[in-house]
């Protein structure tokens, strides 16, 4: 008797309970809150719209919709194409069926399994949809007019998705509709946190061949962060452990020519740019040299690039005479990591930026060394050598 507790709570845990992560206590109160403002918001939407009472009036499967759009605004289930069409197709699906079929259980049976193909189909899917195709089958077979209850569905859809418009890009963390992503950065597009790509998530869901209530890039950011939490977990190194000595630091008032000799002389791509207590202000690369070469057709480059580094004589100047004019500053998106910071963030940053080096400073924010691209994937390679050749001993 003593196992039978313990068995129906592991049946339960299996195969009754769902397998998803729990609300947060702060996202469950920003559901509450946008549920009970949503609905005040929609209501007070139909209150001002110029249409007929019959339409100022929240039909039931209303009340499902709400607690997608307002507690799970980022599924594909509550974007403005699954609720409108989600429930305006099966609103007409259902007042054909009950107009034209006067068997009512049949009608309804019917009503229900059109609509889902046709949520399926165009991919609309919004699972208040097959309440809606009820409520507008009974609407018919009433002998209610088809017109009124069609315009009624129309306005409580638009109020709703007004309401979830105004509420949900209110709160923090959140952004309706999710077909809108935020504008990159001139100049620098944000690739996949994980390395994958969209057409890498269609094809692995179409060979699953089956609907999940979850968008491509959530499922794109969920593999990155999993990725970056086994990183730091199985990397322990900091960022101070593995940055190599900078060859050598410029000044902001340091002459082009002169950077330029000394990344020739040093064999470097980029070199850190520091005040005069070494704190960094920028990075100087070779291709802030390219960008401010004038392109001239009829001359070749090496003589643009001579151009651009011969200083001009005279106290004015109509192209860039010292680094600080061309290098990159936080300004334009630099970033820098400290001695403490794990690898994963150097990593992170090296592959999701344009930057050639990255500037590591201690906790008095002065320059104590730099990680490039070729030195951390040297720095992963052998770790992960050396993580082989101990497993192989074991």
């Amino acid at each position: 008797m003593d196992r039978l507790p313990f068995a129906l709570t592991r049946f339960a845990r299996r195969y009754l309970v769902a397998d998803a992560a729990p609300l947060s206590r702060a996202e469950r109160l920003r559901s509450t809150v946008a549920a009970l403002a949503g609905l005040l918001i929609y209501e007070a939407v139909l209150l001002v719209l110029p249409v007929a009472p019959e339409a100022r009036r929240a039909l039931a499967p209303l009340g499902a919709t709400a607690v997608i759009l307002f507690t799970l605004p980022h599924s594909p289930l509550a974007q403005p194409w699954s609720v409108a069409g989600g429930l305006l197709l099966p609103a007409l699906t259902g007042l054909i069926c009950g107009s034209s079929i006067n068997a009512p259980l049949l009608a309804a049976a019917v009503a229900v399994g059109l609509s889902v193909g046709i949520m399926g189909w165009l991919r609309c899917i919004h699972p208040p949809g097959g309440a809606m195709a009820l409520v507008m089958t009974a609407h018919a077979l009433q002998g209610q007019d088809a017109a009124t209850g069609l315009a009624a569905v129309g306005w409580n859809v638009l109020a709703m998705l007004i309401a979830a418009t105004a509420v949900n890009n209110a709160l923090p963390g959140r952004r309706y509709p999710l077909c809108s992503p935020p504008v990159p950065q001139l100049g620098q597009p944000r690739p996949p946190a994980s390395g994958i790509s969209e057409p890498d998530l269609a094809a692995a869901l179409q060979e699953m061949d089956t609907y999940l209530d979850v968008s491509e890039d959530d499922l794109s950011e969920v593999f990155g962060r999993a990725a970056r939490h086994a990183f730091h977990r199985h990397v322990l190194l900091t960022c101070g452990a593995i940055a190599q000595p900078a060859p050598v630091s410029l000044a902001f008032a340091t002459d082009l020519n002169e950077a330029w000799r000394l990344m020739r002389v040093h064999g470097a791509c980029a070199l850190p740019v520091v005040d005069r207590i070494g704190r960094p202000e920028g990075v100087l690369g070779l291709e802030d040299f390219l960008r401010h070469v004038d392109a001239a057709p009829a001359e070749r480059l090496g003589d643009n690039v001579r151009r651009l580094l011969r200083p001009t004589p005279g106290p004015s100047s109509d192209k860039p005479e010292v680094v600080g004019q061309i290098m990159h500053t936080t300004r334009h998106g630099l970033r820098m990591v400290r001695e403490t910071d794990g690898i994963a963030v150097a990593a992170e940053i090296l592959s999701s930026t344009g930057q050639a080096v990255l500037p590591v400073v201690n906790d008095a924010g002065r320059l104590t060394g730099v990680i490039s691209r070729p030195h951390i994937t040297a720095v992963l390679f052998r770790h992960e050598a050396l993580a082989y050749v101990r497993n192989d001993r074991l």
